[in-house]
């Protein structure tokens, strides 16, 4: 006879003394009695399932709890069949019973959820990054009920995240946040579980100064010119127009591109949604523009930026890659000695620091990253001239870049 710890008659006594006790389920066998094959009873007074004409005959391997017609449940101890009988009725009991907990698909799982979550998210322009956030996080909660995933556990999972920075992992601790966020709105949980302060402190990046800029530039078109022209051209527009960023640039196409009246525009632009941002030219990027279209002319749909056959690998016409530019500008580093220099940290945060030396921060950062309110973006689509000025203030301070002249098809 199998007989049932004394601490769950305790625990079963204090569901019974709260007044509030459920009755319903129970516990069955298809072990049979082996001298009259008579059916094994459930005895929850005597712990256990016994024969009703040989007292001594018990069950010893095979508990199945049955609880309503959806949930059944198989343990090969009865201890651990009546501990899981005895929560589901004191679930009940306090109303907070959900059949959804026990189903076999597990619709509460964070596996589960995690998946219908991402499927909502996937309209989200930084839909990869939280993907890989969310992924990491399934491999550690997998198919953890949401419902019982507590403060001490996702304190645990992002700590327990290798290699990364404080701020790598704060970002993974906001796409888990959302997510749960996302729970609550579906009344799934009440209440999002706490989660732990992580601190961090953002770096600034490298910058340097206008003279190795230019020399660098100047590299990347030594290095380039033969191969594209529009690479080096890329990354003089990004040290240029310091409100351009390079996703930007890769999501111009021909047609966003103004010769007549010397802007481009830009449909959707990095750290900004559902909007468009124009960019005023100066004369000699105009006049680039207008050479480069007349060297490697183009259907309107066609990314300005783009391979024209001069690297082997790269079909004509194929769109540059997000590190592309990156690419050449490390290259054109390492040949002159420039270290740990990001692209970034050298064209934009570069000009933006010298526009506020020359012309003052409030210009810098209206130049970098300038906002019209709304009722003026329905009249007009130019921004202020803010950035055009600025970025004639970088050329006038003796920066200027000697365009090259036409060459052969690259």
């Amino acid at each position: 006879m199998t007989h049932l710890p004394q601490k769950y008659n305790t625990l079963i006594d204090q569901y019974r003394s709260m007044g509030e006790v459920c009755m319903k389920g129970n516990i069955i066998t298809t072990e049979r009695c082996m001298v009259c094959d008579k059916v094994l009873k459930h005895d929850d007074k005597r712990n256990g399932l016994f024969c009703p004409e040989h007292s001594q005959i018990s069950a010893v391997k095979i508990f199945i709890v049955r609880f309503g017609r959806h949930i059944q449940r198989q343990f090969s101890y009865y201890n651990k069949a009546a501990q899981f009988l005895n929560g589901l009725r004191f679930k009940t009991g306090e109303g907070s019973f959900d059949v959804k907990d026990y189903q076999s698909d597990k619709p509460y799982s964070f596996m589960s959820l995690s998946e219908k979550y991402l499927k909502r998210k996937k309209h989200l322009k930084s839909f990869k990054e939280k993907k890989r956030h969310i992924t990491v996080a399934q491999e550690y909660f997998y198919d953890a009920n949401v419902k019982y995933i507590s403060g001490a556990d996702v304190e645990d999972y992002l700590f327990e995240i290798p290699n990364i920075s404080e701020k790598t992992r704060h970002n993974y601790k906001s796409a888990l946040h959302d997510f749960f966020k996302w729970v609550q709105k579906r009344q799934i949980i009440k209440i999002v579980p706490p989660f732990p302060e992580i601190e961090f402190e953002l770096g600034y990046r490298t910058i340097t100064d206008m003279r190795t800029q230019r020399a660098i530039i100047n590299k990347v078109m030594d290095l380039t010119e033969d191969i594209n022209p529009v690479i080096w051209f890329g990354i003089d527009l990004l040290a240029t127009y310091v409100n351009l960023r390079p996703g930007d640039l890769l999501k111009i196409k021909e047609k966003d591109i103004d010769t007549e009246h010397g802007i481009i525009t830009i449909q959707y632009p990095t750290k900004s949604k559902n909007k468009k941002k124009t960019v005023r030219l100066l004369q000699d990027h105009i006049e680039y523009f207008i050479e480069m279209k007349d060297q490697f002319p183009a259907l309107p749909e066609l990314k300005f930026f783009r391979h024209h056959g001069g690297i082997k690998s790269m079909q004509v016409n194929q769109p540059f890659g997000p590190k592309y530019f990156k690419t050449w500008w490390d290259r054109a580093c390492k040949k002159l000695g420039v270290r740990d220099l990001d692209m970034y940290g050298g064209t934009r945060h570069t000009s933006t620091t010298e526009i506020a030396r020359l012309a003052g921060t409030k210009n810098a950062r209206e130049a970098s990253a300038h906002e019209t309110n709304k009722a003026f973006d329905r009249y007009c689509q130019f921004q202020s001239d803010t950035s055009f000025k600025m970025a004639e203030l970088l050329k006038e301070d003796g920066k200027v870049l000697e365009f090259p002249k036409k060459k052969g098809r690259g």
